[in-house]
């Protein structure tokens, strides 16, 4: 056989290859890892459907074309050329299966998830993550999950006829803090939890705010060696191994303590306190020495009708999510610094967006979708032009309020990626997770410039994973991910764990 001959069949066996990838790759996108019915699409997708078309199209020009040029000029047999075409798409199957992979980016696997099992008027109120457990709180008691097959670990009742009302928003040396009520009454009894078994390690009785007879965040806090409880009448720093009081800040006459919340050392205190007539109000942002109760500063709020919202977004620095009732006054994220001096005002609505920061339906422990990463206030947030959709994450400078920059998720009236939950990832890096009606994906982001810090990780293996109510988002590690529904229902699981 001559070189051209040769040449000849390499062209007619290179086109059957070419044609080959483009209906194998027409296959894989229906059917393969980059396979997206309804969800987010795995980063590469797109790429891998711009290559189906060029290889339909070119390869299917290119057999047409050296089929008939050797069909004019060569003594073969039909049957020959048509051999050279198929062997050119045998051999190429292998290649492009391996090359189409390889450009769809990472997926996550759904490793477990809870059986739904949600009596009537129960409700999930906090979750708390500590190492490789996952804990989940209802009304009616806690529940332990091993964040990498989903085993409970332990279960704690609530006492008989209350209900979770409160928890505190951290936890320390493998314990957390957590209050019951009964209905429609304050808290009234406060337990410290040791999250590796479910044991408690001790329990009191303390006076409840008559104010607060719903499960409600901010009640309790938990620093390292001492709990906090917030009581109608006092402030109590109780000792966190006995559960004795090591000290005693009391509640000034016509005030009350709203919320605490605290770091490993610090607290971080609201105060509200009333003249006599309605819309004489007026409130303070506090810090103490956790162990001691001593205050380090006192702060004015900019308030003169009370609080409507009122949320913690971070103890250190003192940052504080404030919405006034009176709805011509104060609806802004507050930053401070660590003398109490005002540093940054971030309104909820601005030119362009509205913060969404809400508590995910969690009511005792919130998962907020706002968060503190060094001097950057990230936030899920709303176009203005849309009230409906919570379609975009913004970065803010807690130094002055500008912002910083903006992602925005979806695209389309018929296709919208909802935010669902934030999360901070080993290193500094920021988790979205985003829902397109029940399909839950997981979004990698540079919180310094809000950029994609990575492939984007539709969960593969089942769709309505993120159920009504909102959700929270718990990273483990650098191995996946578990997700908490605030309420578990026929389609969307209570907890669900992924690995990458």
């Amino acid at each position: 056989m001559s070189f051209v001959s040769v040449a000849k069949a390499v062209a007619i066996g290179l086109g059957g290859l070419l044609l080959g990838w483009g209906v194998l790759f027409i296959f894989l996108n229906m059917g393969g890892r980059s396979y997206c019915p309804g969800g987010a699409c795995a980063t590469g997708r797109d790429a891998a459907f711009g290559l189906t078309i060029t290889f339909l199209i070119v390869g299917l020009i290119a057999l047409i074309v050296a089929l008939a040029v050797a069909a004019n000029t060569e003594s073969w047999r039909k049957r020959s050329r048509f051999a050279f075409a198929a062997t050119g798409l045998v051999v190429g199957l292998l290649p492009g299966w391996l090359w189409h992979d390889s450009l769809i980016g990472q997926r996550v696997r759904l490793d477990w998830h809870a059986p739904t099992d949600r009596p009537e008027a129960v409700r999930g109120v906090g979750n708390w993550s500590v190492g490789s457990t996952v804990v989940r709180a209802r009304t009616d008691g806690l529940t332990a999950y091993a964040g990498r097959d989903g085993q409970v670990r332990w279960e704690l009742t609530a006492p008989v006829r209350e209900s979770v009302c409160a928890m505190s928003a951290r936890t320390s040396k493998g314990t957390g803090l957590v209050a019951f009520s009964e209905y429609l009454k304050p808290c009234t009894t406060l337990t410290l939890v040791n999250l590796s078994t479910g044991k408690s390690m001790w329990q009191q009785k303390i006076k409840g705010d008559e104010s607060f007879p719903t499960a409600t965040d901010g009640r309790i806090a938990l620093a390292d060696g001492t709990a906090v409880v917030l009581e109608e009448e006092a402030v109590r720093g109780l000792d966190a191994e006995s559960g004795k009081q090591r000290w005693k800040r009391p509640v000034p006459r016509d005030c009350q303590a709203v919320t605490v919340e605290a770091s490993a050392a610090r607290l971080l205190l609201v105060e509200q306190c009333r003249k006599g007539r309605v819309g004489d109000i007026t409130m303070r942002l506090t810090s103490l020495d956790a162990a001691t109760g001593k205050q380090r500063w006192s702060s004015p709020l900019p308030v003169k009708s009370g609080y409507s919202s009122l949320y913690t977004v971070s103890v250190e620095p003192p940052v504080i999510a404030l919405k006034e009732r009176d709805e011509r006054g104060t609806a802004a994220v507050l930053s401070f610094d660590d003398t109490g001096r005002a540093r940054a005002t971030v309104p909820f609505s601005g030119r362009t967006e509205t913060l969404a920061i809400g508590n995910g339906g969690f009511k005792a422990r919130p998962a907020l979708t706002a968060l503190v990463v060094g001097d950057t206030l990230v936030t899920a947030a709303k176009d203005r032009d849309d009230n409906v959709y919570v379609r975009r994450v913004s970065g803010y400078s807690l130094a002055d309020g500008r912002p910083l920059w903006s992602k925005k998720y979806g695209s389309g009236k018929g296709y919208r990626d909802e935010v669902e939950a934030l999360a901070v990832r080993p290193r500094g890096r920021l988790a979205v997770l985003t829902k397109t009606f029940s399909d839950g994906t997981i979004r990698p982001l540079d919180p310094r410039t809000g950029r994609q810090a990575g492939d984007i990780e539709p969960v593969s293996g089942r769709d309505d994973l993120v159920g009504r109510g909102g959700a929270e988002l718990l990273p483990d590690a650098d191995r996946g991910y578990v997700v908490v529904n605030q309420d578990g229902t026929d389609d969307a699981p209570p907890a669900w764990g992924a690995s990458r």
